[in-house]
């Protein structure tokens, strides 16, 4: 199943006891008076996100995660209760609940990590079945000491404060744990907003009809957002719509067509959870899809051993080459270790493996930026140098050549000596046509490659013009 990958913060540190413990008591009494605010007095809060951001601070920072600040966080909520002149066991009893669910949600998530990482990766329906979970075990004790408080009957009162808990949970943590801060695409397109339109436009249109059951009208555009927008930016859009949709629900903004007004609101928010959690489930399908592409394509471009392009990813750069730029030179250059068979056979496979990432990282620093260097097959490279003249090439396989010939590979004790054979092919690679033009060089490369293996090795052809000329340049 896909995971919610959740980084740990670094604006904490752990070792900073004191700095944290006001942070917390800080956080802790502005999302309580906030809260407090909107909450109806004597009544039930419409909305309590504090819960839900606590559990996010202390899975982000997770050295929080002690009897210690679980401590200070009760103490916090108890001195904000006597400010208002309500320390009694009732509020004393919500306190509690407050914090043992906070403790019991954290802790669960924190389970998932894998030991010794730092990063921890939890399963959307996990999560989901989490926020349940807390909100049905910690809501009897919630709910309890509401009960004591405004002398209310219990099992009225335990379910509108499960459903609330559990509802804003799922709202609000998977935009916590998954938030970095960026939200917003690189390049903008008129494209990328219709998503988020229909999404307004169907909250409208739910609004307008007053009834709840047009809330799930809205789940066809959040799942649009999924596909369309980043882990974080759905998330954040989730919560944005499923708030909203929480308080047309218990402001009344929508009507149920009957009298049980109660048990509709209960219902309406379980509905709102499943819908919120749904977009969030396909966002991580598809962030974790395009991971495994990116991944997939990486290996496939790359060659595992050299870690140089590979033969595939060579004519993939050649091809998006082919399509932004218009004619151009292009010079091949084709490499081949001397003896490598007898690297093999004398030393081993493991040996040869060895010379073999050692000369593609040689090869790699000389050539750097001027061109791309690929693994074809075996003990054999290309070098592909774009917008480049004859001379450029061959001058560039010489020295490639003078280089390896005076490198050394340790291996057993023993320091392995080096040459390679080069062929250079040079000539225009037409726009829309640099393929194959390449193929066209390649071949003709690796008749060079052939003319200097034959004619002892160690040493780099070219066309013949290009070898006048570098002749009667080394002999002045």
């Amino acid at each position: 199943m896909h995971k919610l990958t959740i980084h740990p913060s670094k604006i904490l540190r752990e070792d900073n006891t004191f700095f944290n413990t006001i942070a917390l008591i800080v956080a802790s009494s502005v999302l309580y008076v906030l809260n407090s605010k909107m909450q109806p007095s004597g009544q039930m809060a419409v909305f309590w996100p504090m819960n839900a951001i606590m559990v996010g601070l202390f899975c982000r920072f997770s050295f929080f995660n002690k009897a210690y600040y679980y401590l200070i966080l009760f103490i916090s909520l108890i001195f904000w209760n006597g400010i208002q002149g309500s320390v009694s066991a009732g509020s004393t009893l919500i306190a509690l609940s407050n914090v043992c669910s906070i403790m019991m949600l954290a802790n669960s998530i924190l389970f998932e990590r894998e030991p010794a990482s730092q990063i921890l990766k939890i399963n959307a329906l996990r999560l989901y079945s989490y926020c349940l979970i807390t909100a049905l075990i910690c809501s009897i004790l919630g709910a309890y000491g509401f009960s004591l408080e405004s002398q209310g009957q219990y099992w009225s009162i335990y379910p509108v404060w499960f459903s609330e808990q559990f509802s804003t949970s799922v709202l609000i943590l998977p935009f916590l744990l998954t938030c970095n801060g960026r939200f917003l695409p690189q390049k903008f397109a008129f494209s990328q907003v219709m998503p988020v339109c229909l999404l307004l436009v169907t909250l409208v249109l739910s609004g307008c009809s007053g009834v709840v059951g047009s809330l799930s009208v809205t789940l066809p555009a959040l799942i649009w957002c999924a596909l369309s927008y980043t882990l974080p930016t759905t998330c954040l859009i989730t919560l944005l719509a499923g708030g909203l949709e929480v308080l047309m629900v218990d402001t009344q903004w929508l009507h149920f067509g009957g009298n049980e007004h109660l048990i509709q609101i209960i219902s309406a928010r379980m509905g709102i959870s499943s819908i919120a959690i749904s977009p969030v489930i396909v966002a991580v399908s598809v962030q974790s899809i395009n991971t495994l592409v990116k991944q997939l394509s990486a290996r496939a471009n790359y060659d595992y051993l050299t870690r140089v392009h590979s033969r595939f990813g060579l004519y993939e750069k050649l091809k998006i080459r082919e399509q932004k730029s218009a004619s151009t030179l292009l010079n091949v250059l084709l490499l081949d270790i001397d003896h490598f068979k007898t690297i093999n056979d004398t030393h081993g496979h493991d040996c040869g493996d060895n010379v073999l990432s050692a000369f593609a990282l040689r090869v790699k620093e000389i050539v750097g930026e001027q061109g791309i260097v690929a693994r074809m097959g075996g003990e054999e490279f290309a070098v592909v140098l774009p917008d480049a003249t004859d001379d450029n090439g061959f001058l560039l396989a010489e020295e490639i050549r003078a280089d390896i010939e005076k490198m050394e590979v340790p291996w057993g004790g023993e320091h392995l000596t080096l040459t390679v054979s080069i062929g250079v092919s040079h000539g225009e690679a037409p726009h829309k046509e640099v393929v194959d033009a390449f193929d066209k060089l390649l071949s003709e490369a690796d008749q060079y490659l052939y003319q200097s293996k034959n004619l002892g090795r160690n040493r780099t052809s070219a066309a013949p013009s290009v070898m006048t000329k570098h002749l009667a340049y080394t002999a002045h």
